[in-house]
């Protein structure tokens, strides 16, 4: 059989395949010629038989399909919920590791590095359920630092004193230490507000004698006596009349204050279970935390 008979048959069967697929002559999708039948488009690569081409109903469909499944995706991870860690279960197997934990806000403290150059905000946190317990295992310190720290003030993210947080957040865990380090400012969230307590009024003889109706609260005492600096940051005062003892107020810098000075001062009564004290915490960027009287 000679080379233009083979051509002559190729040609045929060739013809007969398209007529089969129902190859049209024109590309459905750029509408050029397409003289030889071609399954597939020599211009824009299209294929040309409908029946091997997706039809508008299936790519509907199939973005239903696809829209329907993404719905439940997200419905099933807006109801799942979170896994936390407790406060109490960070410890020094998971140093370096990134750490989510469902705590709230006992006190707040901001400060700035040696240098004073770096704003530092630190919060001291408790499991929001099960409460602080030991002053080590159920209560830690959560520090954002520089950009972060501004952040959290510049976009209205800090929370209260009280209030909720859902925390995401580098755990730095050794021997006898843990602290939390906020890598940015929308890994803290507020879950919960805090309800607005009014400030007990009372004085320090009060607080000395029934401590466990002030823990906890915010107190403002009216008048109180310097008597004595520690540290950094205590101050030691008694009462107008000296008989009940004295009261340790923590977090004030006790340099610029004298002994003998009277005094108002309100904070956050609470019990120092280290120390194995009650003491009255306050923050000194608080307009009203201490206030010279004399």
């Amino acid at each position: 059989m000679s080379n233009q008979d083979n051509f002559e048959i190729d040609t045929q069967v060739a013809a007969e395949e398209a007529v089969d697929l129902n190859i049209p002559e024109k590309c459905p999708s750029c509408g050029r010629e397409n003289t030889e039948r071609r399954k597939r488009c020599a211009y824009c690569c299209t294929l040309t038989p409908p029946r091997e081409r997706i039809t508008l109903r299936a790519m509907n469909l199939s973005t239903i399909v696809l829209f329907i499944a993404a719905l439940v995706y997200f419905v099933i991870a807006v109801t799942l919920s979170p896994q936390y860690t407790p406060v109490s279960g960070l410890g020094e197997s998971m140093n370096f590791q990134h750490v989510r934990i469902l705590a709230k806000v006992r006190y707040i403290s901001e400060f700035k590095d040696k240098y004073q150059k770096r704003s530092t905000i630190q919060l001291e946190l408790e499991d929001s359920k099960s409460g602080g317990g030991d002053d080590y295992e159920g209560r830690i310190k959560l520090k954002a630092e520089g950009e972060v720290a501004r952040e959290l003030k510049e976009k209205g993210l800090m929370p209260a004193r009280g209030d909720v947080v859902d925390v995401s957040a580098t755990l730095f865990a050794g021997k006898g230490y843990r602290t939390l380090s906020l890598g940015t400012a929308e890994l803290l969230k507020v879950v919960d507000k805090a309800s607005e307590a009014a400030v007990v009024e009372t004085d320090v003889k009060s607080l000395i004698e029934k401590p466990e109706s002030f823990k906890n609260k915010k107190v403002k005492i009216k008048e109180a006596v310097i008597k004595a600096k520690r540290g950094k940051l205590v101050l030691e005062v008694s009462g107008p009349d000296d008989a009940a003892g004295t009261l340790v107020i923590f977090g004030v810098d006790p340099s610029g204050y004298k002994e003998g000075q009277k005094i108002s001062a309100s904070g956050l009564f609470v019990y120092y279970e280290r120390g194995g004290y009650w003491e009255l915490k306050i923050t000194e960027d608080e307009s009203d935390s201490i206030v010279v009287l004399n």
